[in-house]
């Protein structure tokens, strides 16, 4: 039968309710397109705080299974702890596990995939049948000049996680706030939309961000063969 993941990322929770009501929209799915399992691919908080991040899970509260992974406005130990998240969280779905990569840079934008974490996800990968892998920087270039200077900086070192776990069917990625769709590896990458915002078209606009864009989302349908479609959607 196949399952289906509602992908969010960057809700940038703060203090203003702005940005819990905006999580709150692209949670509000119909009911012919419930999720089976939610995954949060970074910068859950703008700011890292403990208030931010109960405020997410507040919101959180009543949905499917899910897990987060930290970006770069997130502070991992604090997600961790208020979250109740591992280092490598796993959620299995189905025949589907997803699980959580680390690749956060302390004090940096860009991403880096350190050789603990990737030992970690290899055995935590162990006896699923398909297998999600989800981050916050993506591995892909986009084209825009300044996204482009804070992505994961080791690709290479993803590509070999993939050819490392039998039965890796898709990387679900966030950060850039648009929908991005390629390949590493010969596995989809997929980048959800923001939450928060949306990325200009043009690398000079200041602020880079549009705020006033309805917040995005992806649904990845995951079928039992491990075939994965993807349509990227707005909150209405």
């Amino acid at each position: 039968m196949g399952i289906t993941l509602l992908h969010i990322s960057d809700p940038h929770i703060t203090d203003d309710p702005t940005s819990v009501q905006r999580l709150r929209a692209v949670l509000d799915l119909p009911l012919a397109r419930q999720p089976d399992a939610i995954v949060a691919t970074g910068d859950i908080t703008d700011h890292g705080r403990a208030q931010e991040y109960e405020a997410f899970a507040k919101a959180m509260a009543a949905q499917q299974p899910w897990l987060a992974v930290p970006g770069n406005h997130d502070d991992p130990d604090t997600l961790r702890a208020v979250l109740r998240q591992d280092r490598c969280p796993v959620l299995d779905v189905g025949a589907v596990r997803v699980i959580g990569l680390d690749v956060t840079v302390p004090g940096h934008n860009h991403g880096f995939l350190r050789d603990d974490t990737a030992t970690e996800a290899v055995a935590r990968a162990d006896g699923a049948r398909h297998v999600v892998l989800a981050l916050h920087q993506p591995p892909i270039a986009t084209g825009h000049a300044v996204i482009d200077t804070m992505l994961l900086t080791n690709r290479e070192a993803l590509a070999e996680l993939v050819r490392r776990i039998p039965g890796v069917v898709a990387i679900l990625c966030g950060h850039i706030h648009t929908p991005l769709a390629s390949s590493l590896a010969g596995t989809p990458v997929l980048c959800a939309p923001g939450v928060a915002s949306t990325l200009a078209l043009d690398p000079d606009r200041q602020p880079i961000v549009i705020t006033d864009s309805l917040p995005g989302m992806a649904l990845h349908r995951i079928d039992d063969d491990g075939a994965v479609t993807t349509t990227f959607h707005q909150a209405q």
